[in-house]
């Protein structure tokens, strides 16, 4: 292989390299920007909760599957704490729900959260991932991330 040849070689090799670098470093600040929501504390929450619009913003985006008497939904009707929402949503009467589960349930969409995704703001989740947060914060059951 002659010089020429030895030199292209390199700067393929160092743009291959760039370029496995940079996909690296997209990557693992996408998960850490992705886990620091999943993962934010509940007092990540809002400093202040504007407790009518968080009531409003549930019973638009949230009442129809998750019964919680703070918000005046029933969800799916039925008396039960713990039961399941018209499409399965869990009751949050019960359960003590973290800011952070809030929104990773609808930032990570699972259990029927897809569309919701779509019709939600960032400020509009806020709000009511700080409502929920603030009802729900003296429940006795410690809701898991898969409650969503």
């Amino acid at each position: 292989m002659d010089e020429p040849d030895r030199q292209l070689s390199w700067e393929i090799m160092t743009r291959q390299a760039l370029v496995v670098v940079v996909a690296a470093v997209l990557a693992v600040s996408g998960i850490v920007s992705t886990r620091s929501l999943a993962t934010a504390s509940p007092s990540a929450a809002p400093a202040t909760v504007d407790l009518a619009t968080g009531r409003k913003l549930y019973r638009q985006f949230c009442g129809k599957c998750h019964a919680l008497d703070a918000a005046l939904s029933a969800g799916f009707g039925s008396s039960s704490k713990l039961g399941f929402g018209e499409y399965g949503g869990p009751s949050f009467n019960a359960l003590r729900v973290p800011y952070a589960f809030s929104v990773s349930a609808v930032t990570t969409p699972t259990g029927g959260h897809e569309k919701l995704r779509t019709r939600i703001n960032a400020t509009q989740l806020r709000k009511v991932a700080a409502f929920v947060a603030w009802v729900t914060r003296h429940n006795p059951v410690p809701a898991k991330p898969t409650d969503g």
